[in-house]
């Protein structure tokens, strides 16, 4: 496994960023931004990975985190409706487990396991 890490902002214009990557990891706070990158990898780069998180905002039960698969190479982690403006914030909590959803379907991905 080979990281690449930097430091900069992420827009329209540097998506080639991620050309030499297998599967993208989305993690922004900014719904424009997670939108952005997951439609930008889609239409330029549909042969990778997308794994994406949505939904793990406020005090919901950690239960209703889940992995959804939308697509050949879309995954979606998190509950798919909570929203940090009508629940007011982020627990560090909720966000782990959605955090761990998504490390743990690059992991499977990796493996060869493409079903949730």
């Amino acid at each position: 496994c080979e990281v690449v890490t930097d430091t900069m902002r992420i827009n329209e214009e540097n998506l080639s960023l991620v050309a030499d990557c297998d599967i993208v990891c989305e993690c922004f706070d900014n719904a424009e931004c997670k939108a952005m990158l997951v439609n930008g990898i889609s239409e330029r780069y549909p042969e990778k990975y997308m794994v994406a998180a949505s939904g793990m905002s406020g005090l919901h039960t950690g239960n209703t985190i889940q992995t959804k698969k939308l697509g050949r190479r879309l995954y979606i982690c998190g509950d798919g409706m909570s929203d940090v403006s009508e629940d007011g914030t982020l627990f560090a909590p909720r966000v782990m487990l959605c955090a761990a959803h998504q490390a743990n379907t690059v992991l499977r991905i990796i493996a060869g396991e493409f079903e949730v």
